[in-house]
């Protein structure tokens, strides 16, 4: 087993939760895939999906999602990607990180992170990222970027894994209950005009 293999089951165990929360780093508790990634720009994508089926082509994800086909994919199990740069870190209303579940392809303008299973999960750690606030962990005016340095030291507050299950699913039901009322609002006919 290498070194570097071991050292990250050794930082894992360390951090294992023993029915309290605990203090830890975004680096800690998950592995950053980032190496894994390949960038193409479109007239590259264009050329290898020329003549190709739709059943042959696969998601190609940048930021902040889908931004593309292509005829081959990197990652076959889920992933949570996270904008390097181009995110919206500052707008609280926005998702910066978004679950990919599917055969998929990742550029460089996402991070590519999968959770240690034994500390948190993928989901939790997406509701933690999109609430997170990034003032001090980004860098540049006009495009925002978050480098991998920086990502690997954002502070999360672990709490045992039951306990992040019962967060997610308590989120997940309240961001349901705003989507009804949000296709609700949307169904609903206008108040009548009071004009003359």
């Amino acid at each position: 087993m290498s070194q570097a293999v071991l050292s990250e089951q050794e930082k894992v165990k360390s951090l294992e939760l023993r029915g309290q929360w605990t203090k830890t780093t975004v680096g800690d508790c998950a592995e950053i895939l980032d190496r894994k990634r390949v960038p193409l720009n479109r007239k590259e994508r264009d050329a290898r999906i020329a003549g190709k089926d739709q059943s042959e082509l696969y998601p190609y994800f940048g930021a902040t999602g889908k931004v593309g086909m292509i005829d081959d994919y990197i990652f076959d199990h889920e992933i949570l990607l996270l904008g390097e740069d181009g995110a919206p870190f500052y707008d609280p209303t926005k998702e910066k990180a978004y679950l990919v579940r599917e055969k998929s392809w990742v550029n460089n303008h996402a991070h590519v992170l999968v959770a240690h299973e034994n500390l948190t999960t993928n989901k939790f750690l997406k509701h933690y990222l999109n609430q997170f606030d990034y003032h001090g962990y980004v860098t540049g005016t006009t495009r925002l970027k978050l480098n991998q340095g920086a990502l690997k030291t954002i502070p999360i507050n672990l709490p045992p894994l039951p306990e992040q299950r019962r967060i997610v699913v308590r989120i997940e039901a309240l961001f349901a209950r705003l989507d009804a009322a949000v296709a609700a609002l949307k169904k609903a006919k206008p108040p009548p005009s009071k004009l003359p």
